[in-house]
């Protein structure tokens, strides 16, 4: 198991920090011992909680959100809200929270999580910039149109979008990109996903990133070089990247890069055995982006890998 520890304490106590404190103001005339200084850097290093709202709180992502939220340091369950229509509104959001399950967010939280569908983002960006709230992102499927009204928000709030909050998936896109420019178009590439058979759109967003990834680091276009499937008489062609799709059982999340040459095959795989690996990395995602000025954000800000 991977844990991320991103957010450190805020100050040290050292000579540098002392002599700049000095600067400050926040040494006293006559405070030689220096326990002021002490005192207010006491309280100004304490994490400061931050109140989240999770939109789609009763979906299976959803609730797997508002449970961790109250296992990661720094972060609590402020809001949880789902569907004007759904079931369950007026219930907790998870059992012994009372947070209680909302047909829309009431301004509370510090940051909102959404890990819906497209047709809801709109409404949830919204929900970010009226309230002030930053917004973390794992919708996928989405259009140009939706990351317009990303593009939007982020003009007034922090918004940080990704496709995969997977630490090792990050990782994989940076390696598929680096591999695919060493070795070149003598070396065929094919990308494989397979999620449960809830999952509403494909291919995945992660594949799609996988491609884009590729694409960006050997200057193809998604739009010419990329082929969602292959039919009939259908030879390969040079250059081209193929994406293929499983829908299964209850899959987390299977991904697959191949690089096949003559007489040699490179693969890279990844393979989330469950959700909470993508809703811890959200988490870890939300207590980066809090306190960020208004933008657009990705995972490899969060990582150091730009």
């Amino acid at each position: 198991m991977v844990h991320w520890d991103i957010a450190g304490p805020a100050f040290r106590t050292n000579p540098k920090i002392c002599n700049r404190s000095r600067k400050t103001g926040l040494f006293q005339h006559g405070d030689s011992s220096g326990g002021l200084i002490r005192r207010k850097m006491a309280a100004m290093s304490r994490p400061k909680t931050i109140h989240v709202a999770i939109a789609g709180a009763a979906g299976r992502m959803g609730r797997r959100l508002c449970a961790l939220a109250g296992e990661t340091d720094g972060l609590t369950l402020t809001e949880a809200f789902d569907q004007p229509d759904h079931a369950r509104l007026g219930e907790p959001a998870i059992p012994g929270n009372d947070v209680i399950l909302a047909s829309e967010p009431k301004g509370e939280a510090d940051l909102l999580i959404d890990f819906t569908l497209p047709d809801a983002l709109g409404g949830n960006l919204d929900a970010a910039v009226k309230h002030n709230m930053a917004a973390v992102i794992g919708t996928t499927g989405l259009t140009e149109t939706h990351f317009a009204a990303i593009d939007r928000a982020a003009e007034s709030v922090p918004v940080l979008w990704a496709p995969n909050y997977s630490l090792g998936m990050n990782l994989l896109f940076a390696l598929a990109a680096k591999i695919a420019q060493q070795l070149g178009d003598d070396y065929d590439i094919e990308i494989l996903e397979a999620h449960h058979r809830h999952k509403q759109d494909a291919p995945s967003g992660t594949a799609l990133q996988i491609a884009r990834s590729i694409c960006d680091a050997t200057d193809k276009s998604m739009q010419e070089h990329v082929d969602m499937t292959r039919v009939g008489d259908d030879p390969r062609k040079p250059g081209r990247i193929t994406m293929q799709t499983l829908r299964m059982g209850d899959v987390p999340g299977e991904h697959s890069v191949f690089f096949a040459g003559l007489g040699e095959r490179l693969e890279l795989r990844h393979v989330a055995t469950t959700r909470d690996t993508f809703a811890r990395g959200a988490l870890a995602a939300a207590r980066w982006l809090h306190g960020k000025p208004a933008g657009r954000y990705a995972m490899n800000d969060v990582l150091g890998l730009t």
